[in-house]
């Protein structure tokens, strides 16, 4: 494991208005691993990466990335990417 890439979700949480996206979600992928986010549609993979990679700011929650708090940080200095 290469803990300068581990990815912590901390209950993180996403809403519009009264609908909430994503659900206080925790995980943690360690560095070098592959991780998948499988689920219907609408059940909020898509919010969930845009968070992390920094595109669509969490209502709540935390965002780690190699042991930094990368929450508020913009996409260019949270040395991610998005792919489908």
């Amino acid at each position: 494991m290469t803990a300068s890439s581990e990815v912590r979700l901390i209950e993180l949480t996403k809403t519009f208005g009264p609908t909430v996206a994503v659900d206080a979600i925790s995980a943690e992928i360690p560095g070098g691993k592959y991780c998948c986010l499988l689920g219907p549609s609408g059940c909020g993979k898509t919010t969930t990466l845009r968070m992390i990679a920094g595109h669509e700011a969490p209502t709540s929650g935390d965002i780690i990335v190699g042991g930094a708090r990368v929450t508020d940080l913009p996409p260019a200095r949270r040395r991610t990417a998005m792919m489908f």
